[in-house]
């Protein structure tokens, strides 16, 4: 199974399912990135088991925290209301390293605006994990018998492949890191509410349907730079 970082070259191959290449997979690479979401963003079981150490809930809020990890400026938009309420300077420093490594272009990986917002379809990918036995979907029903939602129960074989794929290949540790700054917005909140805080931003919410969501590095850049001017 292979695996393709952005902006990244290859190094080898690990002794895992994932290999690095230049050929482009974006299924490959997507699955990737998933599964870091999965892991970062899951709670834990009531009663952990042999299969079973936690669960992601739900697909509203996996699409919220993608697009976080895809468009590097809103994070940094999101980090930066952080910011206003905590004067953390370490929130501060991190929306500026955003900046300084140019990601907003090079990190960059744009979504299409569909009828609930970013969207990206995730089968294929969900697919691959579910086959590598490292996360599985599973469908909540209602009364009704009618699908309510999506749970991603997360394989105990993930936790330690993760591990292993940024042993390996330390440039996979950008995954890990990033998703613990994606954490700092979307921790206690459900995937409605980080929807609704991308329906703030015009570019967004106007973006017609089947239209690629453009980016707001500008608008960002702006603000990063009134408030890097009044710290002493």
């Amino acid at each position: 199974m292979d695996v393709y970082v952005e902006g990244k070259e290859p190094e080898g191959e690990a002794g895992t399912p994932f290999r690095i290449s230049l050929e482009p997979s974006y299924r490959h690479r997507d699955a990737l990135r998933l599964l870091f979401i999965l892991v970062a963003g899951s709670e834990d079981v009531d009663r952990p088991t042999e299969e079973v150490v936690s669960v992601f809930r739900a697909e509203k809020r996996l699409m919220a925290m993608d697009f976080l990890v895809r468009y590097p400026d809103y994070l940094g938009d999101a980090l930066l209301d952080l910011y206003e309420e905590t004067r953390e300077p370490e929130l501060l420093e991190a929306v500026q390293r955003i900046f300084i490594n140019d990601e907003p272009s090079i990190r960059l990986v744009r979504m299409v605006r569909w009828r609930h917002g970013a969207y990206q379809n995730v089968e294929d990918a969900l697919a691959m994990l579910s086959y590598y036995g490292l996360a599985r979907p599973m469908q909540l029903a209602g009364d009704d018998g009618k699908i309510r939602r999506y749970e991603y129960l997360i394989l105990p074989k993930a936790i330690s492949f993760l591990e292993k794929c940024v042993q390996d290949y330390p440039e996979l540790a950008w995954y890990r890191d990033r998703l613990a700054l994606v954490m700092r917005v979307a921790s206690g909140k459900s995937g409605s509410a980080l929807k609704e805080w991308q329906y703030e931003h015009p570019q967004y919410g106007s973006t017609i349907q089947g239209d690629v969501i453009p980016t707001i590095q500008e608008q960002v850049e702006q603000r990063l730079t009134k408030f890097a001017g009044l710290e002493p």
